[in-house]
């Protein structure tokens, strides 16, 4: 496998004691420390924002924690940056929440990471997707394939990208850590060309490491260097936006 450097993971959870992340900041920087081991030089935090649960940050936490994380990791001489981010929780009022600004877009850009959920797709996405589209945002599905109906009809996903979406799928989907469903329904994607980006949706140091480079591999295999490039260079995109 070629050796992909300066990595962007556009979707990892490494903000302490906000979600099912990291317990302290001693483990974010542990993470972040593996990261840096993969290759990743920048990161995307994207802790979990699920309306009307414990799980619902405020943006001013999320800057202020990437604000302090910056710090300890300079401190430290971990040359990773973090940026901020949300993974938010699907809902009718997704526009009117990214226009107000009480949920965040990755890296301050346009795009919106949107969580799909793992067992049916909600009722009116179709909608969602296009009132996030009208305003200007770009929705960017959040590990699509490990849903059951995705997984069933993978050409489905096809509907939700003609309104605008577009595709990040996880690396250990890839690898077979979410099951064969996932993993065969990533290997359709990648093949109907729909994947626009590839993260490590890292959680933990053990359970759920930020890792990309068995999924690159992978990755590789299938579409050849060029590509895998390609792909890589859209999470740069998002950053650069």
């Amino acid at each position: 496998m070629m050796e992909y450097k300066n990595i962007v993971d556009i979707h990892c959870h490494v903000l302490p004691a906000i979600d099912d992340g990291p317990s302290d900041w001693d483990e974010s920087l542990k993470m972040i420390s593996m990261a840096k081991d993969n290759n990743i030089g920048k990161i995307i935090t994207t802790p979990h924002w699920i309306k009307g649960t414990s799980w619902q940050p405020s943006a001013s936490r999320v800057i202020s924690d990437v604000k302090r994380l910056n710090e300890l990791l300079d401190s430290q001489d971990i040359e990773v940056e973090v940026f901020t981010g949300m993974e938010i929780g699907i809902n009718e009022n997704l526009h009117e929440l990214a226009r107000s600004g009480e949920i965040l877009t990755l890296a301050n850009s346009n795009y919106l990471l949107v969580e799909i959920p793992f067992i049916s797709l909600p009722i009116g996405i179709e909608d969602i997707i296009f009132s996030l589209v009208s305003y200007g945002f770009i929705p960017l599905l959040a590990h699509p394939e490990r849903n059951k109906e995705f997984q069933a009809a993978p050409g489905r996903i096809l509907d939700l990208m003609e309104r605008g979406a577009l595709v990040q799928i996880t690396a250990g989907s890839l690898c077979g850590h979410w099951g064969n469903g996932a993993m065969n329904c990533s290997i359709k994607l990648i093949e109907n060309d729909a994947v626009f980006a590839i993260a490590s949706d890292g959680h933990s140091v053990d359970r759920r490491p930020p890792e990309m480079f068995e999924a690159l591999s992978i990755l590789e295999r299938l579409v050849g260097e060029n590509e895998t490039r390609n792909i890589l260079s859209n999470s740069e995109k998002i950053i650069n936006n």
